[in-house]
């Protein structure tokens, strides 16, 4: 007998544990299912969005996967920047500035290459281009003992003046280089003297002014048409030195052409958060 009640009993156990299990499954299934509905739910509704971005070559990566992609290429082209023994200059410019990977991966093959004869662009008269001192049209040509991507960001924010203010298209960056070379307007350390801000646009019939402004006196010179270009010092722009190109404002916002950076030139900026950086100002008009 006390076998029997032995063998229901541990029928009944199992069966209980049988009947918990099933229910356990079957709420796990209800709450996969009903969280299937909710999403197809709010899908519909617009409310979501994929995590990823669509990188240059048009396919989805995340965030991180596109970071990690980056940073592999930025080494890879550094390893390989430094087997081929290219200038220390033109290396660090990937420290600098990832923006300028393929200019640096590509230095070996174009370094010796023409530069542009134009700037390649529509370029409408009085609006200013937004140029790039390692663009490799020009990037690659020779600036003092140096080239254009590593210290031409004064001839490049010339370029950007001269060109927008007259519509030529052929006022590039190396061009803008190779009249300051040959003129005595770059020192030993390839940097831009001031006095090319002063004295080159006049060769193209550009007035220009040098002198400080406040931020009223700024904005009215901007929206007047009349570009400034500014000589900043370290803060969002540089570490050391650097030419700058104001180009806008509107509704308390600045709009710069940074020839080192993309993404400085694709943001507004308010006239107070880069003042202090002001070195020096030169502001350009067609003269009369």
């Amino acid at each position: 007998m006390t076998q029997r009640r032995r063998r229901i009993y541990t029928r009944r156990r199992q069966q209980v544990r049988r009947q918990i299990f099933l229910l356990i499954m079957g709420a796990l299934l209800l709450v996969v299912v009903i969280n299937k509905v909710f999403v197809k739910f709010l899908d519909n509704k617009g409310l979501v969005r994929e995590a990823f971005v669509t990188t240059e070559g048009g396919k989805k990566s995340g965030d991180t996967e596109g970071t990690e992609a980056m940073n592999d290429k930025l080494n890879r082209v550094r390893s390989e920047a430094q087997a081929n023994g290219y200038p220390k200059a033109v290396i660090s410019l990937l420290d600098k500035n990832p923006e300028t990977v393929d200019f640096v991966e590509n230095y070996g093959e174009k370094m010796n290459s023409p530069a542009a004869d134009t700037i390649d662009e529509g370029v409408t008269k009085g609006e200013i281009p937004q140029l790039l001192q390692w663009d490799q049209r020009w990037g690659y040509a020779p600036y003092g003992t140096s080239i254009v991507a590593v210290s031409g960001c004064g001839p490049t924010c010339m370029a950007m003046v001269i060109a927008g203010l007259t519509g030529d298209m052929a006022i590039t960056p190396a061009k803008l280089a190779a009249y300051g070379t040959e003129n005595h307007y770059v020192d030993e350390e390839n940097n831009t003297y001031w006095k090319f801000m002063r004295e080159v646009s006049g060769n193209w019939g550009i007035s220009c002014s040098e002198t400080m402004l406040d931020e009223r006196q700024a904005a009215a010179e901007l929206n007047a048409g009349h570009p400034i270009v500014c000589s900043v010092g370290p803060g969002d722009f540089t570490q050391n030195g650097h030419f700058i190109v104001l180009t806008a404002y509107a509704d308390g916002k600045v709009k710069v052409n940074d020839p080192f950076s993309k993404a400085n030139s694709e943001k507004l900026w308010t006239f107070g958060e880069i003042k202090d950086q002001f070195k020096a100002m030169w502001v350009y008009s067609l003269a009369s």
